[in-house]
């Protein structure tokens, strides 16, 4: 399925994604443009791509492109020196988990999350809903939880503003070897960034009990 937003996306039926959302403002403009300018680049050749019959070499090779991208925006995001850190605050942290949970079993299956102190990680498979059979868009449900999520936040904050950067990042998660590296990616966030010596030890990470014991 196609959805339109300010650039083209593509979310196949009962998708599994990997997801990251930040801060406002916890990246520098010229990094983020940059960013954004090598995904734009790459979404419209993958909307332009004539189905031909290598195709599918061709999608692989753009998703790997994408996929470098990605890492590149998380890498930027974990080693931010500058920028808000309102998610290091208990209840502020606590209203994103509430709201995290709130919406499981609901619109999506969670598998885990990730809190970290100026960006969320989510691992997710979207549901279809029951009444017509339809899966919602992945981008009305992060719209949703983040709008609520700001209004909450801020209230505990005391300001007025954007708390969410607008722009979410997301992929389409393949299979289950990439299943499992990206849940683990997720979980041991706070591990690579030195915050704790063990993922279980990060309050604000989730790992659905179906994969627990692998990690």
């Amino acid at each position: 399925m196609y959805y339109q937003r300010n650039l083209p996306h593509w979310q196949p039926e009962n998708a599994e994604f990997f997801i990251t959302f930040r801060l406002s403002n916890s990246l520098p403009r010229s990094t983020i443009q940059h960013i954004k300018t090598q995904k734009r680049i790459l979404e419209k050749k993958l909307e332009n791509r004539p189905l031909d019959n290598d195709s599918s070499d061709k999608l692989s090779e753009l998703r790997n492109y994408h996929q470098t991208i990605f890492k590149k925006y998380e890498d930027q995001l974990d080693g931010a020196k500058t920028g808000p850190t309102w998610l290091n605050k208990q209840k502020v942290a606590d209203i994103v988990c509430k709201a995290i949970h709130f919406r499981d079993n609901s619109v999506y299956d969670l598998y885990a999350y990730c809190i970290m102190p100026n960006h969320v990680h989510l691992v997710l498979k979207m549901l279809q809903k029951n009444n017509n059979n339809a899966t919602p868009a992945l981008t009305k449900v992060l719209q949703n939880l983040k709008s609520y999520t700001a209004l909450k936040c801020n209230r505990i904050l005391n300001r007025t503003g954007s708390f969410w950067q607008a722009e979410s990042f997301d992929r389409v998660i393949r299979d289950e070897e990439e299943l499992e590296s990206t849940i683990r990616y997720v979980l041991n966030n706070p591990v690579k960034a030195n915050l704790v010596d063990s993922w279980t030890a990060w309050p604000y990470s989730f790992c659905k009990s179906d994969f627990k014991n692998d990690f």
